[in-house]
């Protein structure tokens, strides 16, 4: 069964976060997070986009300080899809340009979204940001396995 919660609310598949992995995977990456992002490693921590505003994560840009997630939080919107200006947003494309280097796409993760195939593309998501050599879950944000 797959988890909602990784279905990021701008199309970014959280299982690839490196907020999250290293909440999840390894105590020496949450402290290289945690050291970036000068902050104690016991305060990385996140379940996923979907309950950031619950428990998720905070920082001064990431987590419940995420500008998308405050800016779709002030307009009632759960996906930056819902909204007019989709995907021609300065603070969606920030994100957005960046990631696509990584080879996540969040305009065409967005659009599997928006039509309802959120469990098929968050197991062929799964199944993409995992290591060929081991198997276990990577990261968008670094260059091979931790």
């Amino acid at each position: 069964m797959v988890n909602r919660n990784l279905a990021g609310r701008c199309g970014l598949y959280c299982g690839s976060c490196l907020v999250y992995r290293a909440y999840k995977d390894s105590a020496e990456l949450r402290q290289r997070v945690a050291d970036e992002e000068k902050c104690q490693p016991e305060d990385i921590r996140c379940e996923g986009c979907q309950t950031v505003l619950t428990n998720g994560w905070n920082s001064k840009e990431w987590g419940k300080n995420c500008r998308i997630v405050a800016c779709l939080e002030s307009k009632g919107f759960d996906f930056c899809y819902e909204c007019e200006t989709f995907p021609d947003c300065d603070k969606f494309h920030g994100i957005a340009d960046y990631l696509l280097k990584r080879g996540e796409n969040l305009i065409e993760n967005l659009v599997e979204i928006q039509a309802g195939k959120t469990e098929e593309w968050l197991e062929k998501e799964d199944r993409k940001w995992r290591c060929k050599a081991c198997g276990k879950p990577i990261s968008a944000y670094l260059d091979k396995c931790h």
